[in-house]
């Protein structure tokens, strides 16, 4: 069902809205939107609803004092503050909907202090940010084999070509940076360098985006990698990873829904952590931090639900 939307080009500047909401104050937008969501609750006859953001990446940003607190946001809404972007008023507007939220972009939103709040206020859980699709995935599939076998790495240079619209929007370096910070964060934290030094502490990890129409869909991932090995021999790995953008997505957008709505019904709010598996940048239910390497990702994701099911979680140890 197509609808009005929240818009504002300042945050995607290579994009103009064809169906924009008629309010502009911000507080007004998000009631219009809460307005929506029960609408098509009652006319599609639903008993729980989810909400994935598959928009554009907006334009980089650092938290402001706006979100620091649920009141905050509010005022700010009232006040038009300029700080406060479309996605993060429809994560108000779903989360005062009792809606769960997974945020599929790099923006700052359901990661901001006042959503976190807000949900755990409500009940409700929450998942982001960014769907691991295509190059951050690969990293976070070679980096974790690396480590194992200990081998060191000098350098990654990574560049994507598409033509799509992600592509299109990407192609302003405000809204590259968003992204750029998003995929650049994935290998500190599987390679450990403050532990290992001599073999992760000194990398160059480069990552770069290209818009190009004719591409449309089909992306595809360049990586130079320059690893070295035993008594510091160096070495060089390549990856073409020709791939369809949507095609992978569909499926994590699809899958979040579903566990969304299992959290909700289990009981769960907040932060849910163990949907890291799917993204990029994942929040961090504690203090030690995001997990980025997808086989512990995985693992955290089966155990939680054998939790749920009552049964023992895997472990893989052979002692007992």
């Amino acid at each position: 069902v197509t609808m009005d939307a929240v818009f504002d080009q300042r945050w995607v500047k290579k994009l103009e809205g064809t169906r924009v909401k008629a309010e502009s104050n911000k507080w007004d937008q998000a009631q219009a939107l809460i307005a929506d969501i029960e609408r098509f609750r009652i006319e599609n006859e639903c008993d729980r609803l989810v909400m994935v953001w598959c928009g554009s990446t907006e334009a980089y940003q650092e938290a402001s004092a706006v979100h620091d607190n649920v009141e905050a946001f509010e005022a700010g809404m009232r006040d038009g503050d300029e700080n406060i972007s479309p996605s993060q008023i429809y994560v108000y507007a779903a989360l005062m909907s009792d809606v769960p939220f997974a945020n599929g972009a790099p923006n700052l939103s359901v990661d901001l202090p006042c959503m976190i709040e807000l949900a755990a206020r409500r009940g409700v859980p929450i998942a982001g940010k960014d769907f691991k699709t295509g190059q951050t995935l690969m990293k976070t599939l070679l980096a974790p084999g690396f480590k194992a076998r200990m081998l060191g790495l000098r350098g990654w240079y990574s560049t994507n070509i598409l033509g799509n619209r992600d592509g299109e929007v990407l192609d302003d370096p405000e809204n590259f940076k968003t992204k750029e910070v998003s995929k650049l964060g994935v290998l500190d934290t599987i390679l450990q360098p403050e532990s290992y030094p001599d073999l992760y502490g000194n990398i160059d990890h480069v990552v770069r985006i290209n818009y190009y129409p004719p591409r449309g869909d089909n992306k595809e991932g360049w990586d130079a990698i320059d690893i070295f090995g035993w008594m510091g021999y160096p070495m060089q790995i390549k990856v073409d990873f020709l791939c369809r953008d949507s095609i992978l997505a569909a499926p994590i957008v699809l899958d979040l829904a579903l566990f969304l709505d299992l959290a909700h019904r289990a009981g769960q709010s907040g932060v849910q952590e163990w949907l890291s598996f799917y993204l990029k940048a994942p929040q961090a239910a504690t203090e030690a931090g995001p997990e980025h390497d997808l086989f512990i990702q995985q693992t955290k994701l089966k155990n939680t639900l054998r939790e749920w099911m009552g049964e023992e979680p895997v472990t893989h140890s052979e002692v007992g």
